[in-house]
């Protein structure tokens, strides 16, 4: 279904007179930012949330807010609000991991966290391994759990995760480190 939705929307951006070209511009442009991401599901994601302009021009359904908030704004300084959701910027809004960070960023643990959030839920896989869904939406599945013992998260939980060595990702949360990945 949003296969056909992104069809859509790419035949009538590039169909002339059947959308105005200022919408059908916003949504290619939001689409052209999400190339930046690396991870296909997360582009897929952030490329239906770029399609937030023509679905409310269209009076369609928004997409929800979790998509719209991985379009990378137009510039760093602040995130931009699609047409008819107010979302002001604010430090859980979900970023977009994709942006490795340098070795000495690495090194040296001064890599810019790729989230800062809450945890609003927790699930445990038959490996003991915590599925961590954060406010900001993302989902986060642990990848060591054969070699530390099984955590017990509470929702409220602060966590912040940063980009570690070869395209891993680090989550600190009360004190400890976890490796883990993204999963939405």
């Amino acid at each position: 279904m949003n296969e056909r939705i992104l069809l859509a929307t790419v035949i009538l951006a590039l169909s002339p007179g059947l959308a105005l070209a200022d919408t059908r511009d916003d949504v290619m442009a939001g689409m052209q930012r999400c190339r930046s991401i690396p991870d296909d599901r997360i582009w897929l994601e952030c490329a239906y949330g770029a399609q937030q302009p023509m679905r409310a021009k269209l009076g369609l359904q928004p997409a929800p807010d979790y998509q719209q908030r991985l379009v990378p704004p137009v510039t760093s300084a602040a995130p931009m609000a699609p047409p008819g959701v107010s979302a002001a910027p604010s430090p859980t809004a979900a970023p977009v991991p994709g942006r490795k960070a340098s070795f000495m960023q690495v090194l040296t643990g001064s890599a810019t966290p790729v989230a800062a959030s809450t945890i609003t839920s927790v699930v445990y896989d038959a490996n003991d391994a915590f599925l961590v869904t954060l406010q900001n939406g993302q989902t986060w599945h642990q990848v060591n759990a054969g070699i530390t013992p099984k955590v017990r998260f509470k929702s409220g939980t602060r966590v912040t995760i940063r980009p570690a060595a070869l395209g891993t990702y680090n989550m600190l949360a009360d004190g400890r480190t976890y490796k883990v990945e993204l999963k939405s």
